[in-house]
């Protein structure tokens, strides 16, 4: 019994010093389920900061806990809308995304609330018509960049 807390204690703590994490995340629950009619074990450990996975909602954090990023995972790589965020809240962008691949539309925004950009992406290349904005919301430029003079 003993060998198996030793054991146990240092997988976790392997775990934990081999994890992705940012340094000054904290974990914030450890989940422990010991199996009645078996010699197994398991644990989870759950941040407070992000959960990233495979498939489903990925939620990416500040160290204050603010929302930065979140969307759909589909084996791995990013789906649908994709929304991200300044730290004080306000929305930073979002864009489309099929499979990993920015597909669709994107808009970004100043930290300020006013609109920088919008426009398309196809198959990761920006494409159609963008037009962007300077920080006090003024209309500053526009370019397509399915005519031939964008450099494509």
């Amino acid at each position: 019994m003993k060998t198996k807390i030793i054991l146990f204690s240092l997988i976790i703590i392997g775990l934990i010093s081999c994890s992705n994490q940012a340094a000054d995340e904290k974990v914030s629950e450890a989940k422990i389920e010991k199996s009645s009619d078996s010699d197994s074990t398991t644990f989870t450990i759950v941040s407070s900061q992000d959960t990233i996975i495979k498939d489903g909602e990925s939620i990416t954090k500040y160290p204050s806990g603010n929302v930065k990023m979140h969307g759909m995972m589909k084996a791995g790589k990013r789906e649908g809308l994709w929304k991200s965020f300044y730290e004080n809240g306000l929305k930073w962008s979002e864009t489309t995304f099929e499979a990993g691949i920015k597909n669709g539309k994107t808009s970004t925004w100043y930290e300020n609330g006013k609109k920088r950009y919008d426009g398309f992406f196809t198959n990761d290349l920006e494409s159609g018509k963008w037009t962007y904005w300077n920080e006090g919301g003024e209309q500053v430029e526009t370019k397509d960049f399915d005519l031939p003079a964008a450099g494509r």
